[in-house]
């Protein structure tokens, strides 16, 4: 009797818990590769906020800031920085135990095809974000797996192949809204010290007015340092999710895993 076909979004699930579990059981080596992109957004949040606190863009300005300028940095520092994380948790799904540089001497040796993806992808991304990110909804399922075929595969026709690396594109929108959920409720851990600081709770009143305004006019420092490594883990936890995603379809539908072992089977064969 066949064996029922698993369901993708199961799938999702399955590789998003083990992504987790792959953050847990290496939180060393991830913690080194994720540094590129902890520093990326802490650089873009004080820069921002600095921006803000200086001269308090409104109108068009706020806008573009906003809805334009903002997403597609955030978009822009989630897509590129974490690929060191992504080439560590391909070899340990491999069942190896890659160091820090190796990691990122695969990017630098990939750096060729990476770049032309990303430099197609920009332009992309820049005119979606004009349109409020709409058309993202369309062409990021379609897109986001094409560092993965640049990193791990060579064929020349990256994006046709990570349109059709799925299947079903609905899977990776499902495992984007999965981790923008997580991303929403992070965000409201961050503005808690300060929603805690407007509503007086636990005793806060108390405290002498001038160490009231003195915290809230530093609280920033906390936000932007607490938010850019929150929104690290979940870079780093989306990429390892996707990529322990990809890594099982290649595995198993295409049946990379079987070819595999019909080649040890003969090497064992002729050798004996």
């Amino acid at each position: 009797m066949p064996k029922p076909r698993t369901s993708i979004f199961r799938q999702v699930l399955v590789r998003t818990d083990c992504a987790f579990w792959c953050i847990h059981d290496h939180p060393g080596p991830l913690a080194f590769l994720a540094l590129p992109t902890l520093i990326a957004v802490i650089l873009i949040a004080i820069s921002l906020i600095g921006v803000y606190r200086t001269w308090g863009p409104g109108g068009w300005a706020g806008y573009e800031a906003g809805v334009i300028v903002v997403p597609f940095l955030a978009l822009v520092v989630f897509s590129i920085f974490p690929m060191p994380c992504v080439v560590y948790a391909w070899r340990v799904a491999e069942g190896q135990t890659p160091t820090v540089g190796e990691c990122f001497a695969e990017c630098r040796r990939r750096f060729g095809r990476l770049a032309s993806v990303f430099l197609r992808l920009v332009p992309l991304w820049l005119v979606s974000m004009i349109f409020l990110g709409l058309p993202l909804l369309y062409f990021w399922p379609r897109t986001c797996l094409a560092p993965l075929v640049a990193l791990f595969e060579n064929d020349r026709r990256i994006f046709r192949r990570s349109q059709r690396i799925l299947g079903e594109g609905h899977a990776v929108t499902f495992l984007g809204f999965l981790f923008l959920a997580m991303a929403l409720v992070l965000a409201g851990l961050v503005a808690l010290p300060r929603i805690v600081l407007g509503t007086g709770a636990i005793g806060l009143n108390v405290l002498d007015e001038q160490w009231l305004t003195l915290i809230n006019d530093n609280l920033w420092i906390l936000e932007a340092i607490s938010g850019a490594a929150l929104l690290t883990a979940v870079a780093v936890g989306w990429w390892i999710s996707l990529t322990l995603l990809y890594h099982d379809v290649r595995e198993v539908r295409e049946g990379e895993d079987l070819r595999r072992r019909i080649t040890e089977l003969k090497h064992v064969l002729a050798t004996h």
